[in-house]
């Protein structure tokens, strides 16, 4: 079997907590700035405990280890193993691709560290993990992960409903006049993330309307392999059970999974969000 360890990081989520090849999976850990608290690894810390609107634009903050801290770990796991699958989140949410691409320099591990950009987060970022790590499992070289990862990552959907706009201010997705009025109006606008950048894509008043822009959204495919619902707090008027039968109905062999919002998603997005991670089936993917 080939020596691969994968690399991750704090925002993925993973629908099967005890995938095949999950002892091949490692973490670059991300710690977050909360009123002036640094929680390692978000230890101790829930979505819950974020404010709803910010009224500060320096806090919360993530933050992401540096390309030395990552070079470092490299190194570290490449007395074990032979090579390094690296996959992150997406390069225009945090700077972890990034310093992971830096860090491949300052260890000279081009031939031995292969660093790719998810474009996604969540569980998105986490099924492609666990279809890393299952590939080991079965024997696969690096070029083969890559090869089927690359496939993948394009048919992966990523949708984002926050009205916490001030947080999305603070990581770059929009403008502070836009958080400042959408706020005032209360709006709850859904962002795509396209290619991995957050895209505005439609605007709704409430997460109920959200609920139902995504089982439109999900209506637009013919066959998905998986379907999760990302939800935060203090989202009123979502019934998961609604979604999940018509999930049941519509793709009856496709698997459907629920996740909380993690302490790093609530730091990008906010802890009153709700998102939708859907993945179509690639038709040229095999194995």
């Amino acid at each position: 079997m080939p020596n691969i360890a994968i690399i991750t990081d704090s925002t993925a989520q993973f629908p099967n907590p005890s995938f095949a090849g999950k002892d091949f999976v490692r973490l670059i850990p991300f710690d977050i700035l909360l009123d002036g608290v640094i929680y390692k690894e978000g230890h101790d810390l829930k979505a819950s405990d974020f404010p709803l609107n910010l009224k500060s634009n320096s806090d919360p903050k993530l933050i992401i280890p540096s390309a030395m801290e990552i070079a470092d770990l490299f190194s570290v796991l490449l007395r074990k193993y032979d090579e390094l699958f690296v996959i992150v989140n997406s390069a225009d949410l945090t700077s972890v691709y990034q310093n992971a691409v830096d860090a491949v320099k300052i260890i000279q591990g081009g031939t031995a560290v292969l660093v790719i950009n998810s474009m996604t987060i969540s569980s998105g970022l986490g099924i492609l993990v666990q279809t890393s790590a299952e590939l080991i499992s079965k024997g696969a070289v690096m070029a083969d992960i890559e090869r089927q990862i690359r496939q993948l990552i394009p048919h992966i959907y990523t949708l984002i409903c926050s009205p916490s706009l001030r947080y999305l201010h603070n990581n770059g997705v929009i403008e502070s006049q836009q958080a400042l009025i959408g706020e005032y109006l209360n709006l709850h606008p859904i962002f795509s993330l396209e290619e991995g950048r957050p895209n505005a894509l439609y605007k709704v008043r409430n997460f109920r309307h959200a609920q139902d822009f995504y089982q439109e959204f999900i209506e637009e495919f013919d066959e998905l392999t998986h379907i999760s619902l990302l939800k935060g707090t203090n989202t009123q008027g979502i019934d998961n059970r609604l979604l999940r039968q018509f999930v049941q109905e519509n793709f009856p062999e496709t698997p459907f999974s629920e996740h909380r919002l993690n302490s790093f998603l609530a730091t990008l997005f906010g802890p009153k969000s709700l998102g939708l991670i859907v993945i179509e089936k690639p038709f040229t993917l095999s194995g």
